[in-house]
């Protein structure tokens, strides 16, 4: 299975969807950083803080997530590639975590080269370390969840676009749930229960809902490898 996650990790690396979603996001990152430690109005005075941060990389993370994910198994399908995995010594669970694992790992890699503006705060100033690790543990979840959510997208088709634009739709509109659909949509809104993390509280509802979110989709992709659905599009 570790060959398996090698290999993502170098096709990923190798193709320009990484450094290209690498460097807008740590781009837009930086900006975001500085804007809110830098805010001077009368009614928001800067602070030792990265939750500004923290919420404008979630949204960054909405947008890049599909593109991340969009290749994986839409791509080997395309391209006929799927059919070797099926014969590989690996089991079906193993093919899907494996993809997962090889996410994560870039996901965490893309995380921990923001590492830098948490560490400027401690320069600087004495911020409370704890909310920071929480709101970073948050945010890691988050992008699990998102990372799930497309792996699944990218069983259901053979285009990496169409793909990408399922991942998207869904997963914004799991975003404003919050907003639109009542007490209801709350408790199923993706980003509602990031919010404590960004506080610096560990709330074990917010915790149980990512699990649930990735074991779910997880689920899913591996359900239809069961059925045989990994050379199957339902959509083209």
């Amino acid at each position: 299975m570790w060959a398996l996650i090698k290999k993502e990790i170098r096709v990923l690396c190798a193709s320009p969807i990484l450094p290209v979603t690498g460097a807008l996001f740590l781009f837009l990152t930086g900006i975001a950083f500085t804007a809110y430690l830098t805010q001077t109005s009368f009614s928001e005075l800067p602070e030792a803080s990265i939750r500004g941060m923290i919420y404008f990389m979630s949204m960054v993370l909405l947008f890049i997530s599909p593109f991340l994910t969009m290749r994986s198994f839409a791509e080997e399908k395309r391209t006929g590639t799927i059919e070797l995995l099926k014969t590989s010594p690996l089991s079906d669970l193993q093919i899907v975590l494996a993809k997962y694992l090889s996410l994560l790992i870039l996901l965490a890699a893309l995380l921990a080269l923001t590492i830098e503006f948490p560490l400027f705060l401690f320069w600087v100033g004495d911020p409370d370390p704890l909310p920071m690790a929480l709101a970073y543990a948050g945010l890691f979840l988050l992008g699990a969840a998102f990372l799930a959510i497309g792996l699944f997208m990218s069983v259901l088709t053979k285009s990496q676009m169409l793909a990408a634009i399922l991942t998207f739709v869904t997963t914004i509109t799991l975003w404003f749930l919050e907003e639109v659909g009542g007490k209801f949509g709350a408790k199923i809104s993706i980003i509602g229960h990031a919010h404590s993390f960004g506080l610096g509280v560990l709330d074990l509802t917010d915790l149980a809902y990512y699990f649930l979110t990735v074991f779910f989709f997880l689920f899913l992709t591996f359900s239809l490898s069961l059925s045989l659905l990994f050379s199957f599009s339902l959509f083209s």
